[in-house]
């Protein structure tokens, strides 16, 4: 099965925006990125600063490597397991109770709490992902899948930014727990 080069382009250029929006957040306040992940109490404190560090690095990778159909497999593949990682520790702490906490998946102006959307969201994050590993169709491109491309992708780019602003609004605010050193 292959997947059209429209199609896979398009998720390609939309999952590099997504995991460099990601890591630009997180860089520009690493600080406060530490205080979420040592709040999700999944790792030990001494593993909290690399573990941020290895995030951030996993981020700007995949979005530096998702729009080269060589490299894409392989950021799709990162991809999935940092999806799949984030999903995890958000389902050990919404079993915790712990629905205050503060994802870490969006700018501090639009913090969310933790939910199963997130969960869900993650999952379908994964299936786009696992798109990206079919192997493209050949065909002429012409102007008119550029055009479609282009306005795809703005598109999904405005449609997931007004998502995550509208959640952040339905949401309560999320607590930050306490201070990682």
């Amino acid at each position: 099965m292959s997947v059209d080069p429209v199609i896979s382009v398009t998720l390609r250029l939309l999952l590099t925006l997504l995991f460099a929006s990601a890591a630009w957040h997180k860089l520009s306040g690493l600080g406060a990125f530490r205080i979420v992940l040592h709040d999700y109490e999944v790792l030990p404190p001494v593993l909290v600063a690399p573990a941020t560090a290895a995030v951030v690095t996993a981020e700007v990778g995949v979005a530096a490597a998702f729009p080269w159909p060589a490299s894409a497999p392989a950021a799709a593949r990162v991809a999935m397991v940092l999806l799949a990682a984030y999903g995890v520790a958000i389902a050990v702490n919404l079993a915790r109770g712990r629905r205050t906490l503060e994802c870490g998946c969006a700018p501090s102006a639009y913090r969310q709490p933790l939910s199963e959307w997130l969960l869900a969201r993650n999952v379908g994050l994964i299936g786009v992902c696992a798109i990206a590993l079919l192997p493209e169709a050949t065909r002429p491109w012409g102007g008119v899948d550029w055009m479609t491309v282009v306005g795809a992708v703005a598109t999904g780019a405005m449609t997931w930014a007004a998502a995550v602003r509208l959640l952040a609004l339905a949401s309560p605010a999320p607590t930050v727990r306490r201070v990682a050193r």
